[in-house]
């Protein structure tokens, strides 16, 4: 995605920025870009530069569909959620779904991918191993044994470890049989255990049961592993990434061009169910007015602004939604193009940092997650 290109839109016929690269259309009722995969990828898969991310943070099945903080979770009586939007996401044309083993949904995800009638071939896929599962070869090749079983699919597009660490959850108790990956054990050796989950991926990639394997909140020193390692390279790093964390990543950005691992860009609009970003910030990037001028000068949604803003770096990006004017208004974000100064102006915006927001998750030191500036 890094090389410039044309995206060639069926529907719109819009000449996307330079930036993004290797674009083809995809089916079903709406067309809009894509990114072509590398290193750890078979050749010429795309990526669909927009896919509905399924990871909520609501715990409360009573707020209902919808609402706030919107609640995803099977388990605890949020199922018929996630299968409705994944549901009305497919039916207003999306064709990627961003999903995870430790969203504790995707038995709800498969159900509503065989419900809906959509081709399996027409569809991308994307799942994750750990944090909240135990991580190391072995753990690693029977996690994604059950992931494939609760998708009701033979493979993913792409399958990703979620985190550079385990953290374990009250809902996936058990620890690694691998040594180095028990945190209870002397043995524990967190390098030792990215590297021995990164040879089952590798593995579980070369048997075909993904056609790209990839990372999810690695730093550079993670990434280096593998390459100091032998091993081959990411096709992904999925990373958070919108106008408060954009500049403040740019080293990792870099570091990912010059290995041809594409960025993708999670929680693109912030997280606004969830967390309130502190001052200087508004509460939400959709609110600051860089977004809102450039929404009002495009006619467009604030939302749409962003999405638009971070595709056209050549990120491919998930939002979140549950409401299907909001994914459809996702997914035409690409009729227009932002100016110079409007780009300058929302990549100019403060960047979020963990001597501000150290509550936020992304500021743990447990997870060992991306550095921040702020001393994380």
């Amino acid at each position: 995605f890094f090389h410039s290109g044309i995206a060639t839109m069926r529907a719109l016929g819009v000449l996307l920025l330079a930036a993004v690269a290797h674009a083809l259309p995809i089916p079903g009722p709406l067309s809009y870009p894509s990114f072509e995969l590398h290193n750890s990828a078979v050749p010429g898969l795309q990526m669909p530069a927009v896919g509905l991310g399924t990871g909520g943070y609501g715990l409360d099945p009573l707020v209902g569909y919808n609402g706030y903080p919107e609640c995803w979770i099977t388990d605890i009586g949020c199922g018929g959620n996630t299968e409705k939007a994944v549901k009305t996401w497919l039916s207003v044309g999306g064709t990627r779904l961003d999903s995870a083993d430790s969203y504790f949904n995707d038995k709800s995800v498969g159900k509503a991918v065989q419900e809906s009638g959509a081709k399996r071939e027409d569809l991308f896929i994307l799942s994750k191993v750990g944090p909240s599962f135990p991580l190391g070869y072995n753990d690693t090749l029977e996690q994604f044994a059950k992931i494939k079983a609760n998708l009701r699919t033979d493979y993913v597009d792409a399958l990703l470890i979620h985190w550079p660490t385990y953290k374990p959850s009250a809902l996936s108790p058990k620890e690694s049989s691998d040594p180095s990956c028990n945190l209870k054990l002397a043995e524990y050796d967190a390098k030792a255990c990215r590297l021995s989950t990164w040879r089952a991926m590798v593995k579980i990639f070369q048997d075909g049961g993904a056609k790209s394997i990839g990372v999810s909140n690695y730093n550079k020193t993670h990434i280096q592993e593998i390459i100091d390692a032998g091993l081959p390279l990411p096709a992904i790093n999925q990373c958070p990434y919108n106008p408060y964390r954009s500049t403040s990543q740019q080293a990792t950005i870099e570091f990912c061009k010059a290995h041809n691992i594409t960025w993708n860009a999670y929680s693109p609009l912030g997280i606004p169910d969830w967390h309130k970003y502190p001052a200087p910030h508004k509460s939400s990037p959709l609110l600051e007015d860089a977004v809102q001028a450039a929404a009002a000068a495009h006619t467009k949604s604030p939302a749409q602004v962003v999405i638009n803003w971070i595709v056209s770096q050549g990120f491919p990006t998930n939002p979140r939604s549950m409401n299907a004017t909001h994914m459809k208004e996702n997914l035409e974000a690409f009729d227009f193009a932002l100016t110079d100064s409007e780009k300058t102006a929302i990549g100019s915006l403060p960047q979020d940092l963990c001597s501000e927001d150290g509550s936020f998750y992304e500021c743990d030191p447990g997870t060992s997650a991306l550095p921040r500036p702020g001393g994380h």
